[in-house]
């Protein structure tokens, strides 16, 4: 992808309960003459591995940018809905897609309530999980 205007990670656990690392792009919304004759945007967008590069369309680069970033929300739905789950980059705090800026769910929760159960994977815990016990 050219042109990249954001990206970030996200640390997922499929349904079978393997690790990887989804990266998100996305890059500058583009010009486009529609079918019709009309102007459009275009956003590229990839959320890898989850879906490889799309393109988001709208009436101005704005909307384009908007409706990318809903059609990301909407893949790491059907992705929790199928029985994954989806934690904030390097900790085991499940994003919330419906935040505006996917922020962890669980942040305030100490790290004992967060880990995984007894001979699970190990897991990195640290911010923004910031309470810390040392029970």
């Amino acid at each position: 992808m050219q042109d990249i205007i954001a990206t970030t990670t996200f640390d997922c656990r499929d349904r079978n309960g393997d690790d990887f690392v989804a990266t998100l792009q996305i890059g500058l919304p583009v010009e486009r003459i529609a079918a019709n004759g009309n102007r459009c945007f275009e956003c590229p967008i990839a959320l890898e591995p989850l879906f490889p590069e799309t393109r988001h369309g709208g009436e101005d680069s704005f909307q384009s940018l908007c409706l990318a970033i809903e059609l990301v929300r909407k893949a790491l739905r059907a992705y929790i809905a199928h029985g994954g789950t989806v934690y904030f980059h390097g900790t085991r705090s499940p994003i919330d897609v419906d935040d505006a800026s996917f922020t962890p769910i669980a942040e305030p929760i100490r790290d004992v309530y967060l880990t995984d159960p007894p001979g699970g994977k190990d897991v990195n815990r640290g911010w923004p999980n910031r309470i810390r016990n040392a029970e």
